[in-house]
């Protein structure tokens, strides 16, 4: 794939899953921005900045310990229909293991992961994570009105949507979206993403 030589450098995220050492997966799970994208199908700055949101609540949460994967209850501000709601749920519930009422039931009430993702919260922040454990939670918000992101030809972007960019105009429309995808995870990755 192209322009993609940049999501190696991008921060991990390592957790571990009781469930999966109970059920003999005894190792830890180890999350990569290139999974989110897996999970997305296309990389973004709303695919970024849930992945950083989500790295920056787990760090701030359980600061020197590894977090548990199902152990934690992730809540968001907005509907699931309003505009990228769905993406940040995605991919926190991909990390975390938290789900809606579809979600794995448990055994003998344990090890559940239904009901531990929610919309429409009455929150400040985007969202919410919070540890099952302690009830201990951060909220996060993610802003990118505070940094400089290099340009993209708006014009080529319409050109392709409408389809009628040649392959050399979408290669470059490509290139200039996935600079500023980089430029958030790595370059601002502390500037984008406040805890409030």
């Amino acid at each position: 794939m192209k322009n993609i030589d940049f999501y190696k450098d991008v921060e991990t995220i390592k957790l571990k899953d009781k469930l999966g050492e109970f059920l003999g997966v005894d190792e830890d799970f180890i999350y990569t921005f290139t999974d989110a994208v897996k999970l997305s199908g296309h990389s973004c700055p709303t695919v970024a900045g849930a992945y950083l949101m989500t790295l920056k609540a787990l760090k701030e949460l359980y600061k020197s310990e590894l977090p548990v994967r199902g152990e934690i209850k992730v809540e968001l501000r907005d509907a699931k229909n309003i505009g990228t709601t769905g993406v940040l749920a995605n991919v926190a519930s991909f990390i975390t293991g938290a789900k809606e009422e579809d979600g794995f039931k448990g055994l003998q009430g344990q090890y559940f992961r239904n009901n531990l993702l929610k919309y429409e919260a009455p929150i400040k922040g985007e969202m919410r994570f919070t540890r099952l454990d302690s009830t201990d939670s951060v909220e996060v918000t993610y802003d990118l009105s505070n940094v400089a992101l290099s340009g993209f030809d708006g014009f080529l972007m319409q050109k392709g949507l409408q389809k009628t960019a040649t392959k050399e105009e979408l290669e470059t429309f490509g290139t200039a979206w996935q600079k500023r995808v980089s430029e958030i995870l790595l370059k601002y990755h502390n500037d984008v993403v406040k805890f409030i």
